[in-house]
């Protein structure tokens, strides 16, 4: 499916993948250098954090925070706390991107923002179009057991990514190039591994199999414009030490998956995702 969108103004939908959405810093701007317009963000997890960093106009500031971290200071951002409630309570983390980017409402951002966080009560998805954006944040990248979950508006909220880790649904612009970043990109391991793994790491890549396929579903269902696909063992959820080689991935995958639109007169070039996992 081919349309025409000569303003080239675009949704962007952010997935999440801990600090494999770095990527999406390069991405932003690989887009902006060619003259989109982000008309509109859709993230969850990392991706709320990145859009919302873009959305006040910070993120080469975060780009150049995330680019000076070492292994250490990463985890000196780890404010450890009663494993009950999550090993973590993300405040410290919180307070960081503050010297970052300050608290907005949502409603008064220069264009749509929506994050995604799940009640894990209801086994729902919560969507943020208004309110402080730092209360989105917070909320959307709550890993389950890792982060402390948000309790707002009497529910318990938790990773936008723990059921809608491409939340291309909450799109509303749909006249927009909609372009998404899918943070769970087949491995780019050899195949055979998998069966030495020990009991826990074999929990843990079954997790991200199933990630993979309803990224994969999402993706087939919703069939954005562009599909630019991060593997996903090109970093660890904790690897932001990482953050320039991370950037410059996501800018170079941009421009490989975009450099498509210059080879049509109709812009953009919808493409079906594969159904393999």
């Amino acid at each position: 499916m081919q349309r025409i969108n000569e303003e080239k103004k675009v949704s962007l939908v952010l997935g999440s993948g801990g600090a494999r959405g770095i990527t999406q810093i390069g991405v932003i701007q690989y887009l902006v250098e060619q003259g989109y317009i982000i008309d509109e963000i859709v993230g969850c997890s990392i991706g709320a954090l990145v859009g919302a960093a873009y959305a006040c106009n910070r993120v080469v500031e975060l780009g150049d925070w995330m680019k000076t971290l070492t292994k250490g200071q990463v985890f000196r951002l780890l404010d450890f706390t009663n494993p009950r409630f999550g090993l973590l309570k993300g405040q410290r983390i919180i307070d960081k991107l503050h010297t970052v980017f300050d608290d907005v409402n949502i409603e008064d951002l220069p264009f749509t923002y929506t994050a995604v966080a799940t009640d894990l009560d209801r086994e729902e998805e919560v969507v943020f179009t208004t309110g402080s954006i730092y209360t989105a944040i917070r909320a959307s990248i709550a890993i389950p057991g890792v982060f402390a979950g948000v309790v707002y508006d009497d529910r318990f909220l938790v990773d936008g990514g723990v059921l809608n880790p491409l939340p291309l649904n909450h799109v509303t612009k749909k006249d927009n190039i909609i372009i998404a970043v899918n943070l769970d990109g087949r491995p780019n391991k050899e195949t055979g591994l998998v069966a030495k793994l020990n009991p826990v790491a074999l929990l843990q890549e079954s997790y991200f199999a199933m990630r993979r396929r309803l990224s994969i579903l999402t993706l087939a269902h919703y069939q954005p414009d562009f599909t630019i696909t991060i593997p996903h063992d090109s970093a660890g959820i904790w690897d932001f030490h990482r953050s320039i080689e991370l950037i410059d991935m996501g800018y170079n995958l941009a421009h490989d998956i975009l450099e498509l639109e210059k080879d049509t007169s109709l812009k953009p070039l919808r493409e079906t995702p594969s159904a393999t996992p």
